[in-house]
């Protein structure tokens, strides 16, 4: 892409508008429905899961961590695996809603564990491609990984206390 024609600062105010609405989406609907009481209240929880505040806050900078992500490597991504980047980038915003259908309307701890597990494994992906779309946004990625990753954990062990899965050694 010439240089005139990449993306400025206004597509990443854009990417941030995209992801601001979409956390207001996923946090209203938690609130809303009352998730947040069923998961800390009513649910048999890890005793490492962090505090409601905490989990908030790390998800609204996850998702606009993966937004300024996006916008780096639309702006300064190269070849072929700059496009694929941008999609998987894409569709890990899109797998946040397979959590919201599964976890938080359907309240099926099940449900939202694959589909965490779903975007974990899209992390993976991405993490291990756009490093060579854009060096700085594969080491950005980093953060997104393992919050994905402390996630799925808790995703597994919420639905483990509360499922009656049994696995040898846990």
């Amino acid at each position: 892409m010439a240089k005139q024609n990449r993306p400025t600062i206004v597509r990443l105010a854009v990417y941030w508008i995209f992801a601001s609405g979409m956390m207001g989406l996923i946090i209203g609907l938690a609130f809303a429905t009352g998730v947040v009481e069923w998961v800390y209240d009513e649910l048999n929880t890890p005793a490492w899961l962090l505090p409601t505040q905490v989990l908030t806050w790390l998800w609204v900078a996850k998702t606009m961590w993966m937004a300024f992500i996006l916008w780096m490597v639309d702006r300064f991504g190269h070849s072929w695996c700059r496009w694929a980047s941008m999609g998987l980038i894409t569709l890990l915003f899109a797998a946040s809603g397979g959590w919201i259908t599964g976890f938080v309307i359907l309240r099926d701890l099940t449900v939202g564990f694959y589909a965490i597990l779903v975007s974990w494994l899209i992390t993976v992906v991405t993490l291990l491609l756009i490093g060579r779309a854009h060096k700085a946004a594969g080491m950005l990625m980093w953060p997104v990984f393992i919050w994905t990753t402390y996630m799925t954990a808790v995703s597994f062990e919420l639905m483990r206390l509360n499922t009656g899965l049994q696995i040898a050694g846990l």
